[in-house]
């Protein structure tokens, strides 16, 4: 047996995911809607502006991929029974659209550090030195 991974029964077409434990799948479903994560090796005090549009870029495909499978499951949700149609808006939806709202809050932070490190240094004296 394959611990964690897909199980295949005799359909072929038809793949069995063994679930996590529950404490890994608490830890899975904290971790995605936590406002602040940051994605393993994303530093936002880089001073380089190639990181700022690498991370925006980054972003940008979690986005659209967020928002892509939203707009499935929205189309799905409205062909659902109604107990179905409202366990998925209370649970999967919820967490999609956390996810969603992260993800754009980021994509935002990188654009304007992009624009931030992008901008030449200022050649103006400081106001109050002289």
């Amino acid at each position: 047996m394959n611990e964690g991974g897909p199980e295949e029964d005799s359909d072929p077409e038809h793949v069995v995911t063994r679930a996590p434990d529950r404490e890994a799948a608490q830890e899975a479903a904290l971790d995605a809607v936590e406002p602040d994560r940051l994605l393993e090796g994303e530093d936002e005090h880089s001073v380089y502006v190639d990181d700022a549009i690498h991370w925006s870029k980054v972003y940008a495909e979690l986005l659209d991929f967020k928002r892509s499978l939203l707009t499935v499951a929205d189309q799905e949700v409205a062909a659902m029974d109604d107990h179905a149609a409202s366990e998925v808006r209370q649970t999967d939806l919820k967490v999609l659209n956390a996810e969603a709202a992260r993800f754009e809050r980021r994509l935002r932070f990188w654009q304007q550090r992009t624009d931030t490190l992008s901008r030449p240094p200022s050649t103006e004296p400081e106001q109050g030195r002289r």
